[in-house]
């Protein structure tokens, strides 16, 4: 996109030296006119006149200029029209009244009209920028409108640099900056980024830069740095201080609205991904059970028809084709459970319960994973009924054995106990396999994570699910190395307990 800008031009740019000589050669010619009429008009007429062309000059010149104009003027109408007449002297009391009355006048309104005008051209410059502002569509162009307007109106060179996404500091400054950054310069930017305080040239806190800087603040972190060096290399004036905190305040509102504006539409996007990958991934799966399960019953059914002893290879090769789609079904069915989970659609149906029930049924669905293990199952006396919802218990169960299975090796021992503490069921279940690396710890829950150099296989949604069954019966689970060797899981669950009648 093509980006224009509409500079503001200050009236009476043109240079002082030349304002003084237009200002008081307008002040002569004006006179030379008046002195051809001067006997028609009156010396008291022609000082109003006089005046009022002070006054017009206020508007498009420099307070200095018109000051000499205003000074000239006075010592022009008493040399030539106040009598007696090419003399600096006045002879009546009233004349010398008249004349200190008009230099006063001609002082004041030339200030009042100069403090108008440069309070004009401030309004106008913060419109300006403002205006500009509201019609930049992107971060970018905000920051060229911003260099511009305050390189224009404070006749300076800028550096700005603005912070990265989420409040990140800024590695580099923006392109459209018109001051060269060195190494010391950034360091300085860094500072004022970091304590969001000014400093640099003219400033007690690291004076030794080229520029002044400028925190550009937001509500929430820090958005950038502005640097400025006046092209005069003079500090600062208080009235240009304010003018430009006032500009800088505008330029972070326009900031912080095209950030929020970028955070929202990633949102959307992220959102819309979001939507669109469950579609296709709900899609997806519900596709795949059907013929998953038209292959695992025609597996199993070969496997019953064909005599053990009769064509070995074939048998192995359907004893293959059953697992691999036994593997196959466990993938889908934990991608659809954590479809649920990240849906907020697993509520638990509650209902009495016995522990050993759910451990058993997890159990015999790993018979084969588990059969080079030995599995002891220890459950306090005082674990009667309890109120969980059997299916997701199962599952959660299963998902935990299953990566006993699979990460500990022939041999092992698996321990599942379980105990009551104050309307809590707690359920540790334990190996004496190689344990965690320590480092993946904080990891182990994490959603396809799986642990370095483990075996091939597997989607890393297991655990993610467990804690998604664990957490929607509003309990938690947690993963430790064993101090004697091998990994731990315990269970706990805020749950009913069934009373037995005494």
């Amino acid at each position: 996109m093509n980006y224009s800008f509409a500079t503001y031009t200050k009236p009476g740019s043109r240079p002082v030296p030349v304002q003084y000589a237009i200002a008081v050669g307008i002040i002569i010619a004006i006179s030379l006119l008046l002195s051809l009429s001067s006997h028609y008009l009156g010396y008291q007429a022609v000082s109003l006149i006089l005046l009022f062309v002070v006054a017009i000059l206020s508007l498009r010149f420099e307070i200095g200029p018109v000051l000499a104009a205003a000074g000239a003027s006075a010592v022009i109408w008493n040399f030539f029209f106040i009598p007696p007449h090419f003399t600096l002297a006045i002879a009546s009391a009233q004349d010398g009244l008249l004349f200190f009355t008009y230099f006063v006048i001609a002082a004041i309104t030339v200030t009042l009209t100069s403090r108008i005008r440069t309070r004009e051209n401030r309004a106008m410059a913060l419109f300006t920028l403002t205006k500009q502002l509201i019609d930049a569509k992107t971060q970018d162009e905000v920051a060229r409108a911003a260099v511009n307007n305050i390189g224009s109106f404070f006749n300076a060179e800028v550096l700005l640099y603005l912070s990265e996404h989420d409040g990140d500091v800024f590695t580099h400054p923006h392109p459209a900056s018109t001051l060269h950054a060195d190494p010391k310069e950034y360091s300085v930017a860094s500072w004022v980024y970091w304590n969001e305080k000014k400093a640099g040239k003219f400033i007690d806190r690291l004076p030794f830069s080229v520029a002044t800087y400028y925190p550009i603040s937001g509500p929430r972190y820090p958005l950038g740095v502005l640097g400025i060096r006046l092209k005069s290399d003079k500090q600062v004036s208080p009235e240009q201080e304010t003018l430009l905190q006032n500009f800088i305040g505008q330029i972070a509102s326009a900031l912080e609205r095209e950030q929020l504006n970028e955070l929202s539409n990633r949102t959307t996007v992220y959102m819309e991904s979001e939507r669109l990958y469950k579609t296709l991934f709900n899609s997806i799966s519900h596709e795949l059970r059907t013929p998953l399960a038209a292959i695992l019953n025609a597996a199993e059914g070969l496997q019953s028809s064909l005599p053990a002893a009769n064509n070995s290879q074939h048998n192995d090769l359907v004893g293959e084709i059953h697992t691999a789609v036994e593997r196959l079904n466990r993938l889908v069915e934990n991608l659809l459970d954590m479809t649920r989970i990240e849906s907020g659609h697993c509520a638990p149906s509650l209902d009495w319960c016995d522990i050993r029930d759910i451990i058993n049924a997890s159990l015999k669905k790993l018979e084969k994973e588990l059969k080079h293990h030995t599995v002891i199952v220890s459950i306090a006396d005082d674990v009667t009924l309890v109120k969980l919802d059997f299916g997701l218990m199962e599952q959660a169960f299963t998902n935990l054995l299953h990566n006993a299975s699979i990460y500990t090796p022939a041999g092992t021992t698996v321990t599942i106990e379980s105990k009551i503490e104050r309307s809590t069921i707690i359920i540790t279940i334990h190996d004496n396999g190689p344990g965690f690396p320590p480092e993946t710890l904080p990891k182990i829950f994490d959603k396809f994570f799986r642990i370095p150099g483990s075996k091939t296989g597997g989607s890393g949604l297991g655990l993610s699910i467990v804690r998604g069954y664990v957490e929607a019966h509003k309990g938690m689970i947690t993963a430790a190395n064993v101090p004697t060797g091998g990994a731990q899981f315990q269970l706990r669950i805020p749950a009913e307990i069934h009373q037995p009648e005494q």
